[in-house]
């Protein structure tokens, strides 16, 4: 029984880890996690949202983007990298959105996000840290002010 429970343990951990971790383009192994925050629009045409106002909203601020998958909502965010008042100099982040329209009217987009740190050795650190991935996400999606 002992040797069963310990085996389950391990292969839970296991499939955690491989659940979260995904490689960024350098090749650094990076986590992938939820933006901790989620936005709905409502009484603005979700297709308009999607195809119009959240690409422009990004070309505006000079942030890049592109369609994973235009059909089903899916949209890559960033890379982008942002000055830092805190402890860390810079932050680069992507976000992997999905906006979903729950009705002509309704649009709701949620994600996950990749955030990492600048350190002093000038090596990108992925963040952990919930709460810090999402104010940075909080700080994205009013950015975007849809």
């Amino acid at each position: 029984m002992r040797l069963f429970m310990q085996t389950c343990l391990t292969l839970m951990t296991m499939s955690l880890i491989a659940c979260t971790s995904v490689f960024s383009d350098e090749g650094s192994q990076t986590l992938r996690l939820p933006m901790g925050v989620g936005f709905g629009i409502s009484d603005a045409l979700c297709k308009d949202v999607k195809n119009v106002s959240i690409p422009q909203k990004l070309e505006k601020l000079e942030i890049p983007f592109g369609w994973t998958n235009q059909v089903e909502g899916l949209l890559f965010v960033g890379p982008f990298v942002e000055a830092s008042g805190g402890i860390y100099k810079r932050f680069r982040q992507r976000f992997f959105l999905t906006i979903v329209c729950d009705d002509e009217l309704t649009t709701s987009i949620s994600g996950d996000a990749i955030i990492e740190e600048l350190n002093d050795a000038g090596q990108w650190i992925g963040i952990t840290d919930l709460a810090t991935i999402a104010n940075h996400s909080m700080a994205f999606v009013q950015r975007l002010d849809l």
